[in-house]
């Protein structure tokens, strides 16, 4: 196998072994929410864990199409314990960030010159971007310091 597909199949499974622990972390967390807004959290979650399963297939498919061999080895899942709602969007907002750059950096080095690697990898990227700003937006408390009005921001006072 060639130096470049054994560096890319590399690089698919490490996204495939982060893609497995999302999985493993957002089920875990929509085991662990509890309140009287469960439901819609839970759901949350559950749609996050279907995601991170979407992405792993579709990486172990491309690894398998490229000669190589799907990992199943997961990353590490942080459990702590007790988790708040906040704790445990803002462990998943961290893990986001970390696969983002992953992916993006990934599609610096291989989407180049490889034009269907770079048409998947910018699709998980506007997926992985949205998640984050789907987070972001569950733990921001309030629009004010965002809301611009005739150009200026909005400021209280």
């Amino acid at each position: 196998m060639e130096k470049s597909k054994e560096k890319l199949i590399n690089a698919l499974n490490e996204d495939l072994e982060k893609e497995m622990a999302g999985i493993v972390r957002y089920l875990h967390h929509s085991f662990i929410v509890f309140g009287p807004n469960r439901g819609p959290i839970v759901q949350i979650f559950r749609t996050q864990a279907n995601e991170s399963m979407a992405h792993a297939i579709q990486l172990g498919e491309k690894i398998t199409a490229l000669g190589g061999h799907p990992t199943v080895k997961v990353d590490q899942v942080f459990e702590p314990g007790y988790q708040s709602i906040e704790d445990m969007l803002t462990e998943d907002l961290r893990a986001e960030k970390i696969q983002l750059e992953l992916y993006t950096k990934q599609l610096k080095e291989f989407g180049e010159t490889n034009l269907p690697m770079k048409l998947m990898l910018e699709q998980i990227i506007i997926d992985e971007q949205t998640h984050v700003e789907e987070i972001e937006k569950y733990l921001r408390t309030s629009n004010e310091e965002l809301m611009i009005v005739d150009g200026h921001h909005k400021r209280k006072g």
